[in-house]
């Protein structure tokens, strides 16, 4: 369960739609190249969720793993992984079909596999919604026709 700061720093970074930077290392520069996964649109998040349902492993039971585990989890589904961060970066309709592969080949090979699998989690942790669950509720509750107090006013009608 996340934190209620957690949910509130993922709400900013949601409005904001600020994204993650995320480093690859390539031959020709000193510095790693950056790319920029915000949070996936409707249509880029259904492609990454046929690709994470393909896995078949939540990010969860990923930390649970021994080092084995985790090894023969990136052999199996490194492929996978790869294009739903792709699917992250590329949210466009038309460059997130077209380029999706190359991305997340380039991915593979410039990326340290660490900060891959931080990427996935990362990006399946920011598409929760049953975080915002709570605040859809209180929208459903609260009786929309009567005028919101604010809190200076409360307290001067509690003084008088």
């Amino acid at each position: 369960m996340m934190e209620a700061n957690e949910i509130q720093m993922l709400g900013a970074v949601a409005l904001m739609d600020s994204g993650i930077s995320l480093p690859l290392h390539t031959v020709l520069r000193r510095k790693p190249f950056r790319l920029t996964m915000k949070i996936p649109t409707t249509r880029s998040f259904i492609r990454a969720s046929r690709a994470y349902l393909s896995i078949g492993v939540t990010p969860e039971e990923y930390e649970g793993y021994g080092f084995t585990e985790k090894v023969r989890f990136i052999a199996e589904h490194g492929k996978a992984v790869s294009r739903i961060v792709a699917a992250g970066i590329l949210r466009g309709p038309v460059t997130g079909r077209l380029l999706n592969r190359p991305l997340a080949w380039l991915l593979r090979e410039t990326m340290h596999p660490v900060a891959l699998m931080d990427a996935w989690k990362l990006l399946l942790s920011e598409t929760a919604v049953t975080s915002f669950g709570i605040i859809i509720t209180l929208a459903a509750v609260m009786n929309k026709m009567q005028p919101l107090v604010s809190r200076n006013e409360r307290e001067s009608e509690t003084r008088s």
